[in-house]
C-alpha cells in the first residue's frame, strides 16, 4: 500500500502526488492554486496530461510550469510551444510512451481527443477525459444509439481490467443518463478508487440504484475546488 494525495483543481482537473512524482491531469483552472502550493513544497518531477483541446480541459498556461516539468503529454489536437520541445509528447489514440518512471497509453474518447492510462510507482491510473456514454434527451434515438455503440466500442479497447484510480465523467446535464457511463465502466472494469469529474452542475450524489449495484465501491467525491484526500492504494 502506498499513500496517494489527490487534489481537485476544477472540473476535470486533478493533481496526484505519489511518493516520487506528481501527475497533473486536464489543468483548466486552479482557483486555490493547489498546484503552485505543492510545487513550492517539493522538488518531485511533475508530469502534465491533456486529454483534448476543449477549453474546459486544456489551458496553455501549463507552459508556465515548464521550469518544473519533466514531461507534457498532449493529444494531437492540442498545440503547445515550449522552450524545451523534447519534453513534449504529442500522442494519438493507441500510442504508448515510456518516460522515466511512467508508462503512458492513450485510449480513445467519445468526443474530442483521448483518455489516459498511466502506470507509475506500481499504480495504474485511468483519466477518461471526455470518454463517456453521452446520451442526451434532446437528441434523436438514432444519434443516441450511435453514441452508445461508440462508447462500448471504446471500452472494448481498454486492456487493463483493474485500475487503482479511475477518474470518470458524471455530467449533470445528462439528467437521467448521468450515471450510465460510470455504471457501464464499473460493470466491465474494477477500480480501487472511483473519482467522479466533469460535473457541469450540481455535485454528483450516487443514486440508490448505483449504490445497490456497487455497494462496495470506494469513492471520493470532491465537494469544491481545492479539495484534498489522502488514500492508501
Amino acid at each position: 500500500m502506498k499513500p496517494v494525495d489527490i487534489y481537485f483543481l476544477h472540473h476535470s482537473g486533478f493533481v496526484l502526488e505519489l511518493e516520487k512524482v506528481i501527475l497533473v491531469f486536464d489543468y483548466y483552472l486552479d482557483p486555490l492554486k493547489r498546484l503552485e502550493e505543492r510545487l513550492e513544497k517539493t522538488d518531485k518531477p511533475v508530469y502534465f496530461f491533456v486529454s483534448h483541446v476543449h477549453g474546459d480541459h486544456f489551458n496553455r498556461a501549463i507552459r508556465s510550469f515548464e521550469d518544473r516539468a519533466s514531461g507534457y503529454f498532449l493529444h494531437r489536437d492540442c498545440s503547445l510551444t515550449l522552450g524545451n520541445q523534447s519534453i513534449l509528447h504529442v500522442m494519438d489514440v493507441g500510442d504508448e510512451v515510456k518516460d522515466g518512471p511512467l508508462t503512458v497509453h492513450m485510449y480513445g474518447s467519445t468526443d474530442a481527443g483521448g483518455s489516459y492510462m498511466v502506470e507509475a510507482e506500481g499504480l495504474r491510473i485511468f483519466h477518461a477525459g471526455d470518454l463517456n456514454w453521452w446520451h442526451w434527451a434532446g437528441e434523436g434515438d438514432e444519434d443516441n444509439r450511435e453514441a452508445r455503440d461508440w462508447f462500448f466500442r471504446e471500452l472494448s479497447c481498454i486492456r487493463e481490467k483493474e485500475v487503482d484510480i479511475a477518474f470518470l465523467p458524471v455530467d449533470a446535464r445528462q439528467q437521467v443518463a448521468r450515471e450510465w457511463g460510470v455504471k457501464a465502466y464499473l460493470h466491465h472494469f474494477a477500480a480501487s478508487l472511483l473519482v467522479p469529474m466533469h460535473a457541469f452542475g450540481q455535485r454528483w450524489v450516487p443514486s440508490y440504484e448505483f449504490r445497490w449495484l456497487f455497494p462496495d465501491q470506494t469513492m471520493w467525491i470532491p465537494k469544491e475546488d481545492g479539495d484534498h484526500v489522502r488514500r492508501e492504494l
